[in-house]
């Protein structure tokens, strides 16, 4: 399995990460990076820095152990590595950005090479980070849970597809996909936590993400279905899709449990950074919540009209709350 890494990743790591160590009071990295890069300026001509550059970052990056992380994280995936041909890791500004995905479309790759591994019957992956990521001590639970959500995708049993419809309309389809988002990461984390590793976050903010998208389940029953599905060995993308559409087939998973196994929480849905905003349907991290106390009611029947099944305890992004308050009345 070979990784790639954007050349311009390779410079925003090292050079925001030489530049917060020294801010923080450890000039080691800045100074190593300067001992080499000054060189560069005296040596060579200004058509000729650029090679020299692309050569001083990946050689950084190397030694001070970025590149590693991503081949440390595949480690725990020895049947994922023999799927997959070719990785591809790539920058992005904003977290709402990043994410780690099947490559749908080959992209920078050299049409030969996609073929070569299309042949052998394997598959590329994108991985989209911020160039903070890779200092952040979190990235390894990041990249383990996300690996996790891939290996489901290569494999036969959990039948993943992409081009999945669900809804009868826009609000309905917003609804059922952060509900599959939210199963299919409970099932994640579940797993990684039995495994005995670390997931990305804890069974009880889980259990708050399910109790918020779920809240026709009766305080009480709510515990016992979370316990069945965080005690499931194996959910399918069928299966997770058919709970994210129909309570009562999510309502057959509870079991029992001890009473104060997991805590109960409020029932408002949670409006998660990142989870696509049920109006223009892109991520977002500016949600505006509390709209029946902050927006006018005609406002907000203007949504309604243009989203069925919307309601406001979807909640919306601000860019697109203030452009349905011009539209309601009549600006644009």
């Amino acid at each position: 399995m070979e990784i790639r890494f954007q050349p311009a990743l390779l410079q925003e790591v090292i050079d925001s990460f030489a530049e917060k160590t020294e801010r923080e009071g450890d000039p080691t990295y800045f100074n190593e990076f300067h001992e080499f890069a000054d060189p560069i300026y005296e040596k060579f001509s200004l058509d000729d820095r650029e090679p020299e550059f692309k050569k001083l970052y990946q050689h950084l990056f190397a030694k001070w152990g970025f590149a590693e992380i991503l081949r440390d994280a595949f480690e725990e995936f020895p049947l994922l590595q023999e799927k997959i041909g070719i990785v591809l890791v790539r920058g992005v500004l904003k977290e709402d950005q990043e994410g780690v995905d099947i490559l749908r479309k080959w992209g920078m790759v050299e049409a030969k090479l996609a073929k070569q591994f299309e042949e052998k019957g394997q598959k590329g992956v994108g991985i989209k980070l911020v160039p903070r990521r890779f200092y952040d001590p979190a990235i390894t639970k990041y990249l383990r849970h996300e690996l996790t959500h891939i290996s489901d995708m290569l494999d036969e049993n959990f039948g993943y597809d992409a081009d999945t419809k669900v809804g009868l309309n826009p609000g309905e389809e917003h609804l059922i996909l952060n509900r599959y988002r939210v199963l299919w990461s409970l099932h994640v984390d579940s797993r990684i936590l039995r495994s005995g590793k670390e997931p990305v976050f804890s069974k009880e903010y889980r259990f708050r993400e399910f109790r918020s998208w779920y809240r026709k389940i009766l305080p009480g029953q709510v515990e016992s279905v979370f316990e069945g599905l965080w005690q499931a060995d194996y959910l399918t993308h069928a299966e997770l899709v058919e709970m994210a559409s129909d309570t009562s087939r999510v309502i057959e998973r509870a079991i029992e449990v001890e009473d104060g196994e997991v805590p109960d929480v409020p029932t408002k849905p949670m409006l998660l950074p990142g989870f696509p905003c049920p109006l223009c349907r892109f991520p977002t991290y500016s949600w505006v919540e509390n709209l029946d106390e902050i927006v006018e009611p005609y406002v907000l029947d203007f949504i309604r009209e243009n989203h069925p099944g919307w309601d406001v305890e979807y909640g919306g992004c601000d860019r697109c709350i203030e452009v349905y308050k011009l539209r309601a009345a009549g600006v644009v």
